[in-house]
């Protein structure tokens, strides 16, 4: 059977975000120099963000509910700041990473029931990836296009920007106003850019690892040993010779997405931590302006949509490293309903046993992703982050918005 590349909508969505911020493979010396451009353009776009918010932020201090929605901005843009430094640093493995798994998980040859767990596999990343990107980029259009609605019946002098910029200039006038605008939203949008492209492919990654278990676990529970008959054919040690010429394929399987697994866990172990950390901050933030801030319906959509987008990515990552997790255990219980009961007490059949037991013993300590080794990551993680917050912050932001209410009243 021909091999054939099995790209997919999601991978390839995930691929035009990791273009734009400079993180791709390059074929030639222009290629080259527009990754390295790219790169720096990054770098700047987010400078250039956390300049603005941290000028802002001083200049409104002491107004907590400005603060507050300035605090989720300049949480973002840092966010950002070490998802690129993190990938930066790792690069190399970052990129041999979805090399091989271009080549050792979709240029394969499968049979019917494992070209189903592919498209399966395939299926989920789509909706996955395209939920969580429509989330991030209606945030995106909803805050660069607020001030245009909010300057409608407004003169020149009281135009507003997507962010303020507390400089002594007439930045409200024409051209001034349409320069700094157009700027300021291509700096939101690769902000945007940044803060997807990266879960994105880590979470296609753990999808498909997952679903690498499963089809090795379908191979070990149907392993060509005559399953299912008491007695093998004339030359049983042939017959159990190619039995274990097959366990040693997938014991190879085994080993190589273990591999795979630990090398993902190098990489994203701090990014995962910080995403943890992260996201629970910006959590009860966004939820302070959404349910007690007095917001007008163009500020309260934007963080709806900010709260929905945090919420999604938050649970995109956490179910995909559940699946990574669950799927690695069920090897365990595929390879001890396997045929290996049928095959005789020959030399092969001996070995064949001994090897299965110490798999079995494998299987049964998970690969899993981690913050930083102390927490493995699933979707109790995304239950306790959002209990947690639920039971503590809102009585927080209720005690601050009463102590609000009690000094305008004095």
């Amino acid at each position: 059977m021909r091999l054939k590349y099995r790209g997919d909508v999601s991978f390839s969505l995930a691929v035009f975000f990791l273009k734009l911020v400079g993180f791709w493979s390059s074929a030639s010396r222009a290629e080259k120099w527009l990754r390295y451009a790219t790169t720096v353009y990054s770098v700047m776009a987010l400078a250039f963000c956390m300049w603005a918010q941290t000028r802002d932020i001083y200049f409104s201090w002491g107004d907590f509910g400005a603060c507050a929605y300035i605090a989720c901005m300049i949480l973002v843009v840092t966010m950002d700041l070490v998802k690129m430094f993190i990938l930066v640093v790792h690069k190399k493995r970052f990129l041999g990473l979805i090399v091989y798994m271009q080549k050792h998980f979709w240029q394969c040859d499968y049979d019917e029931y494992e070209n189903r767990i592919i498209d399966d596999t395939k299926q989920m990343c789509v909706y996955f990836v395209c939920v969580f990107s429509f989330f991030c980029q209606s945030t995106d259009f909803l805050y660069t296009v607020r001030p245009v609605i909010s300057n409608i019946g407004k003169n020149d002098t009281d135009r507003g920007l997507i962010f303020n910029m507390w400089l002594d200039l007439p930045l409200s006038t024409s051209p001034y106003f349409e320069i700094t605008y157009v700027i300021q939203a291509l700096a939101l949008y690769h902000l945007s850019v940044c803060y997807l492209c990266f879960d994105n492919m880590l979470c296609i990654m753990c999808l498909h690892v997952a679903g690498q278990f499963r089809i090795l676990q379908y191979r070990f529970d149907n392993t060509p040993s005559q399953r299912g008959k008491k007695k093998f054919d004339e030359d049983p040690i042939v017959d159990s010779s190619k039995c274990y010429t097959t366990l040693k394929d997938c014991i190879r399987q085994h080993q190589a997405l273990i591999e795979f697994c630990f090398a993902l866990e190098e990489i994203f172990k701090v990014f995962i931590f910080g995403q943890v950390l992260m996201f629970s901050t910006l959590i009860c933030f966004v939820g302070y302006q959404v349910l007690l801030a007095d917001l007008n319906p163009e500020w309260r959509s934007f963080f709806i949509s900010f709260l929905m987008a945090n919420m999604s990515q938050l649970w995109i990552f956490t179910y995909s490293c559940d699946c990574l997790t669950r799927e690695s255990l069920n090897v365990a219980p595929a390879v001890y309903a396997g045929p290996w009961i049928h095959l005789p007490m020959d030399k092969f059949g001996k070995t064949m046993r001994k090897d299965l037991q110490l798999v079995v013993v494998r299987s049964r300590r998970a690969c899993c992703l981690t913050a930083c080794g102390f927490f493995p990551i699933s979707l109790e993680t995304y239950t306790k982050v959002l209990l947690l917050i639920m039971s503590t912050s809102m009585s927080y932001f209720t005690i601050l918005k009463q102590r609000t209410v009690d000094a305008t009243d004095s």
